[in-house]
């Protein structure tokens, strides 16, 4: 696109490879916040679409890093967060795992430190 915008199956690509080249998380917070910034940063540069403070569940055409309200925390410490396509594993070691609503297969996944 000549805008400077990008699809969203671009955008997705460009989250992985920031996060990819970020320090491995040291834990279960650490992971979602590394993921919530670099989704917003590239959302912001990339999107074309405001961020909306207070987003509903409806798509709006952008992304936006999972909300508290879907998360919830397993007996091993383990953050469990749910989003419209995928549900986002956040391991204690900070291990980050992303899966497809879908199908279950894993979509992305980095190490924890």
């Amino acid at each position: 696109m000549t805008d400077g915008t990008l699809s969203l199956p671009e955008r997705l690509n460009i989250v992985y490879q920031r996060l990819t080249a970020l320090p491995p998380a040291t834990g279960p917070e650490e992971a979602l916040r590394q993921l919530a910034e670099t989704l917003t940063s590239v959302e912001d540069e990339y999107s074309g679409i405001p961020e909306d403070p207070n987003p509903g569940l409806a798509f709006d055409g952008r992304m936006y890093p999972p909300r508290a309200d879907y998360t919830t925390r397993q007996g091993d410490g383990t953050l469990v967060a749910v989003t419209k396509g995928n549900v986002i594993y956040a391991k204690p070691d900070g291990e980050l795992i992303i899966t497809s609503r879908r199908n279950g297969k894993t979509v992305y996944q980095r190490p924890g430190a």
